[in-house]
């Protein structure tokens, strides 16, 4: 019922500004899918980095929505959104209902100059590309569906005309809604950017972005602490009070997360360049020692300033997260070292050290990183299949190196294309038998091809799409896809 009310009142507030709208722009769209494969699964590119809103398998797809946007001159903004989605699918491996329809986007937003409040399910911008594995953000990569959320953000502040220095940041709380281990999950996020100019064409960029996953009621542990004392236990990342399970109170309470950001940008005169380096990490460990280097997505990323080419942009990643700060979480401790350890503590006779952090996964949110069935994060590392309940409980491999190479350009004129590789070598996670499916570090190499034709087709504001994909190594089936797309878009002033 919460989550009813919560979508009532958006779209009366959207039909409110729909209403008093002077000066607005509105556009709206629709868009209808087909898409067929080989195997069971669709192929991997065929389906991830879409917001979820894909289907696993064969499948026909109908988007519909629209957007309304104010700017005044006076610094003043708004904007709102909605998006809904249906689909029919030929056979879903995972979920027994081929049959869905969901709200992929309902949101307003507002603020005033650099200042913005999002309330609702709104996509968050990708950091580098869509040609990126990860789009730029190894936690958030736009591979699962939108969470409904309040986010307070900051564009870029500067301190002076130059624009030599500046900072952004946000402060962001989440509610997942699908069935999950832990139902009502809540999501805390907040980060801190800094940009560095050096000189006019490069600018330095370093971030911290925290996410940690608290509240709800577990299947095993019951309902979990969620006052506000605990809410400031998460902001600050402290351990849990009497009601929290061992664990937490030994640790921190809830489930911690987060990424640190290195960045360059060089604007040259026919191109943009972009060096990153995206490292997550799951404890304090991981962000004051710096303790999962050389995990993360690197990324080389050319933007051309001729949009007009046959190659408009080039980005090159490579993958790790087979590290994950080590693969020993505590040592025994010595003799010397025991006779300072108070032996009621939880570690009584042990140095923890870190390591073997099992990305995206936690011992008491057993769902993990994910939403609806889909990892948040990178999409490389896998979850299991849902149980009997429609539950994801766990992942299946968080440890793969992988190379990824995506390619932009127009093969005629208005014919853009892109082009996307992703090559894997899957080692499941820490500890795993000689039985394990992923002991052999199974190789996976997955392709795609995307063509779109532009409006010189028909007078109408029409677009459309074919898609070649295919899958080919031991960690999916074989397989080859084809999708098949048209979309409508249109907008007007008033």
């Amino acid at each position: 019922m919460k989550i009813k009310r919560f979508i009532y009142t958006v779209l009366f507030m959207f039909s409110t500004l729909c209403v008093s709208a002077q000066n607005w722009n509105l556009s709206w769209q629709a868009e209808t899918d087909y898409m067929a494969g080989t195997g069971e699964y669709l192929p991997f590119w065929a389906r991830t980095g879409r917001n979820g809103i894909v289907p696993f398998s064969s499948s026909a797809l109908a988007i519909g929505g629209a957007d309304l946007d104010f700017k005044s001159q006076k610094g003043w903004h708004l904007d709102a959104g909605v998006n809904l989605v249906g689909s029919l699918e030929s056979r879903n491996p995972v979920n027994p209902d081929r049959v869905r329809g969901f709200v992929d986007r309902l949101y307003v937003s507002g603020g005033w100059k650099m200042m913005h409040l999002d309330v609702g399910m709104k996509p968050l911008e990708r950091e580098l590309s869509d040609l990126s594995i990860s789009g730029g953000n190894v936690l958030w990569s736009q591979n699962a569906r939108n969470i409904p959320g309040i986010n307070a953000r900051l564009d870029w502040v500067y301190f002076e005309r130059g624009h030599w220095f500046g900072f952004k940041g946000n402060l962001a709380h989440y509610e997942m809604i699908d069935n999950r281990w832990v139902k009502g999950t809540k999501i805390h996020n907040k980060s801190l950017m800094l940009k560095l100019a050096a000189g006019r064409k490069v600018d330095l960029i370093f971030g911290v972005d925290h996410w940690a996953q608290w509240g709800g009621a577990s299947e095993i542990d019951g309902p979990q602490p969620s006052t506000f004392d605990d809410f400031l236990r998460i902001l600050f990342v402290q351990a849990g009070g009497e009601d929290a399970t061992v664990s937490d109170q030994v640790n921190i309470l809830g489930n911690h997360l987060g990424r640190e950001v290195f960045r360059v940008d060089w604007r040259a005169r026919p191109f943009t360049m972009t060096v990153q380096y995206d490292m997550p990490f799951e404890d304090n460990g991981g962000i004051k020692r710096l303790q999962n280097f050389p995990d993360g997505v690197w990324s080389l990323r050319f933007d051309l300033n001729n949009k007009k080419a046959f190659v408009t942009e080039v980005v090159a990643e490579f993958i790790n997260t087979t590290w994950q700060a080590g693969d020993k979480h505590d040592r025994p401790a010595t003799p010397e070292e025991m006779e300072k350890q108070d032996p009621d503590d939880y570690y009584y006779g042990k140095i923890v050290i870190g390591g073997m952090d099992n990305y995206f996964y936690n011992g008491s949110y057993k769902s993990g990183w994910t939403y609806y069935g889909r990892v948040i994060g990178l999409p490389l590392i896998l979850p299991f299949a849902p149980n009997a309940d429609g539950v994801t409980v766990g992942i299946a491999s968080n440890r793969v190196r992988a190379f990824n190479l995506g390619v932009r350009g127009n093969l005629l004129e208005d014919v853009p294309y892109t082009f996307k590789s992703t090559y894997s070598s899957n080692w499941g996670r820490y500890n795993i038998g000689e039985t394990s499916f992923f002991y052999t570090r199974p190789w996976q190499l997955s392709l795609a091809l995307e063509v779109e034709l532009g409006r010189n087709i028909t007078s109408l504001p029409l677009t459309f799409g074919v898609g070649l994909y295919g899958d080919f190594g031991k960690l999916y089936q074989n397989s080859a896809g084809l999708t098949l797309r048209i979309a409508y878009k249109d907008f007007k002033k008033f």
